[in-house]
């Protein structure tokens, strides 16, 4: 008992003579921690005036409209009155000086994703911070969001001047077989209009249809890859497509065997082709491409003759090309097929027989072999689509070319054949003709 008391003794005297110290270092400490926390505080007011100075700079600077080319923002005019005064008075508590442009409509210049970058009131900018706070400011709380939302309903303004072109080093390279196809040869084009499932395409010269990523179907007059355009070898083909394949028959036709002279210098001349009936396939790998072509005449299309008597017909044709491509800028390319073909053309005679049958009867053939070589152009500018080709074979060139006038849906096609060489007794001596192609998307 009288040990346990003097150890209480002991100890509170230890305790009473340590309480300076303990409160001492208390003192210390708290003293220490408020000088942390002030320096803190200094090192968090300067950071702010840093961002502050910066911000006033940012805010004070010009959008320069040279910067603007190309650029991927938007700009528009609010032109609804009631949006229009909402957002002067919300600028007008920021800055009274706005005053002086009471009545004007304010353009609007934003980022793709409605993060506002400015508004100006006439000569009066608003931009940065000063835009955000002015706006969370307004008895409007949603007045950001309806200024950056108006896009979709006030007039656009053009930010990128037409005239500019940004001038570029002439670099053409080779364009690999599947640009080049689907620029030269495409399966089932996607039409200006929109995301379609397919096509049909009208002109003087064929009807085509595309339907979906791999069929489509044809009519069309004339074998080009020969020179014998439109109704000038007395024939129509009807054609399934699968991909870039074409396979189908071909028919005689009756038009064509006189002149047709709509206005001087369209000038249809007389074909001096029969046609006959036969298949024909082609195909185009992009490398490789060709075509082959069988016919023969029946005395049941003797109607379709251009004269019983003497006539001519197209009975073979054989055609196989390589091809490559060239891209001179991003719009420009050019195609070049060099290869070689043949065509055989069957002189043939009507007789009728004592017993009133008609027999046709057949001379020697004639077979034809030439180089082929064709360069098309193809210029794919959104805004002004047009092409060109020359083709050479059998001494005779044929120039063709487009300009499309609707964008996605009409453009004008002519084609010229101009023999270099003697003109035999079944070819045309020229052949023009102009028309338009009407593209339906569906």
């Amino acid at each position: 008992m009288g040990v346990t008391l003097l150890h209480r003794i002991i100890i509170g005297c230890i305790l009473f003579c340590s309480l300076p110290l303990v409160v001492a270092r208390a003192q210390n400490n708290g003293t220490e921690n408020r000088a942390e926390i002030k320096a803190l505080k200094d090192s968090l007011r300067v950071y702010d005036e840093q961002i502050d100075l910066q911000q006033h700079f940012l805010e004070a600077a010009t959008v320069d409209k040279n910067i603007l080319e190309y650029a991927t923002i938007k700009s528009w005019v609010i032109n609804n009155p009631t949006l229009r005064d909402s957002l002067f008075y919300a600028l007008l508590q920021a800055d009274s000086s706005i005053q002086s442009e009471a009545g004007s409509d304010p353009q609007v210049l934003a980022t793709p994703t409605n993060d506002l970058i400015e508004v100006r009131f006439g000569s009066a900018v608003f931009k940065g911070m000063t835009l955000k706070n002015a706006l969370e400011k307004s008895q409007d709380k949603y007045l950001y969001t309806k200024v950056a939302e108006s896009y979709r309903y006030s007039r656009d303004v053009e930010l990128r001047d037409p005239a500019f072109k940004l001038e570029t080093p002439l670099q053409p390279e080779l364009l690999g077989y599947d640009k080049l196809l689907d620029s030269f040869n495409p399966v089932n084009p996607q039409w200006e209009t929109g995301a379609g499932s397919g096509a049909v395409e009208m002109a003087l010269s064929d009807i085509e249809t595309k339907i979906g990523p791999r069929w489509g179907g044809e009519a069309r007059l004339g074998v080009d890859v020969v020179n014998l355009p439109f109704w000038s070898n007395g024939t129509v083909e009807f054609l399934a497509a699968y991909k870039r394949y074409r396979f189908g028959f071909v028919m005689p036709i009756a038009i064509g065997r006189q002149d047709v002279e709509l206005f001087p210098p369209f000038l249809f001349r007389a074909r001096r082709l029969t046609g006959a009936r036969g298949f024909l396939g082609e195909f185009d790998f992009g490398a490789l491409g060709g075509l082959f072509y069988v016919a023969r005449f029946w005395k049941s299309d003797l109607h379709t003759a251009t004269d019983p008597n003497e006539f001519y017909y197209l009975s073979g044709v054989v055609n196989l090309f390589y091809s490559f491509g060239i891209s001179l800028d991003p719009t420009n390319l050019v195609r070049a097929k060099v290869g070689l073909g043949g065509h055989r053309v069957t002189p043939a005679t009507a007789q009728t027989t004592s017993s009133g049958d008609v027999t046709i009867l057949l001379s020697e053939h004639t077979n034809i072999i030439s180089p082929y070589v064709k360069i098309e152009y193809m210029n794919k500018d959104v805004t002004e689509r047009y092409s060109a080709s020359v083709q050479y074979y059998n001494l005779t060139l044929m120039f063709a070319g487009s300009l499309e006038i609707v964008p996605g849906y009409l453009s004008i096609e002519a084609k010229y054949v101009w023999p270099l060489g003697t003109i035999r007794a079944w070819e045309y001596p020229e052949l023009f003709y102009i028309s338009p192609r009407l593209r339906i998307p569906f």
